[in-house]
């Protein structure tokens, strides 16, 4: 009998802050609906890392992934660029006028007209150094570069 074996990492930004990653195999027998789920859990940093801080030493980037007629998708990338970890983080954009938020995901978001807040969640809140997290939305209208962003209250 032949076995499928398939490797899903599932939530390892959010074992970063819990101190593990959880790696799940998932081994499937073919023509068959029986799925047989392994884990394993990998310690990562030790305690005795740098204190966590908040602002300066990160910076955003913006890129828009795909178009069509009337709409895109963009995605943006908060990056530690400092020395010391990174607790928790903040982007601001202001869209061209006439762009409208449709939705988003990987951050948690507020938008009103084309004012976007883009704010970590629990699972993607902390950045080693040279980290990096993405996160994005689809919008209405022609795509574009923001007017302004800025991450922490830094500009982008």
């Amino acid at each position: 009998m032949t076995r499928e074996r398939v490797l899903v990492v599932t939530a390892a930004v959010a074992t970063v802050v819990a101190g593990t990653m959880t790696v799940m195999y998932l081994t499937r027998d073919p023509g068959t609906r029986v799925v047989t789920v392994e884990r394993t859990q990998l310690v990562t940093p030790s305690a005795s890392a740098a204190p966590v801080r908040s602002g300066g030493g990160v910076k955003a980037g913006y890129a828009v992934r795909s178009k069509w007629k009337d709409g895109f998708n963009a995605e943006v990338t908060v990056t530690n660029i400092g020395s010391q970890p990174l607790q928790g983080w903040t982007v601001q954009l202001q869209l061209p006028p006439g762009v409208d938020l449709t939705s988003t995901w990987g951050a948690a978001a507020e938008h009103k007209a084309n004012k976007v807040t883009l704010r970590s969640q629990s699972w993607n809140t902390y950045l080693e150094p040279g980290g990096s997290i993405r996160m994005g939305f689809e919008a209405k209208g022609k795509a574009a570069d923001p007017v302004s962003c800025t991450v922490n209250g830094s500009p982008c």
